[in-house]
């Protein structure tokens, strides 16, 4: 279900606003950069949703090539993109809210090799997952450009 241009707005609405008095009900280390980052998400979403025809097209024009170069390819990519989003979502959330480094999340987690084991099969088990299931979904999207501008036309 697409929800349209005003409904979308509405919902981002309220999610920034959420993510704006977050502080207020929870300690976040470095404040200054946590609103930075929420001013800086809140344009590139008001962005996205203003040009969203463009990214459809972007979309609809990268996908037909991709989806020419099979299922094994295709998810490995989807799956590469989402274990690097997950690794980043975790390291800066874990920087700004806790004051983390990368650095110091992989030394803590360098004593305990089992942890470290189980964490990067766990992450490539979800991204492998993660990866067919984006697939899918890329193909829905796909062809709900492809049948809405056959109908335009």
């Amino acid at each position: 279900m697409k929800l349209n241009k005003f409904n979308r707005f509405i919902a981002m609405t309220l999610l920034s606003l959420a993510l704006l008095v977050l502080p207020i009900f929870s300690k976040v280390d470095n404040i200054k950069l946590y609103y930075v980052g929420i001013i800086i998400l809140i344009l590139i979403t008001i962005y996205r949703i203003v040009y969203d025809e463009k990214f459809e097209q972007r979309f609809y024009e990268r996908w037909q090539k991709n989806r020419k170069q099979g299922f094994k390819i295709n998810v490995v990519r989807e799956g590469l993109r989402a274990l690097v989003f997950m690794i980043m979502v975790v390291g800066i959330s874990q920087f700004l809210v806790n004051g983390h480094t990368p650095w110091e999340i992989v030394l803590s987690l360098a004593s305990n090799t089992s942890v470290w084991i189980m964490i990067v099969l766990f992450l490539l088990i979800l991204s492998l997952i993660i990866g067919v299931v984006a697939l899918y979904e890329n193909d829905k999207r796909y062809k709900r450009i492809f049948y809405n501008i056959k109908n335009n036309n």
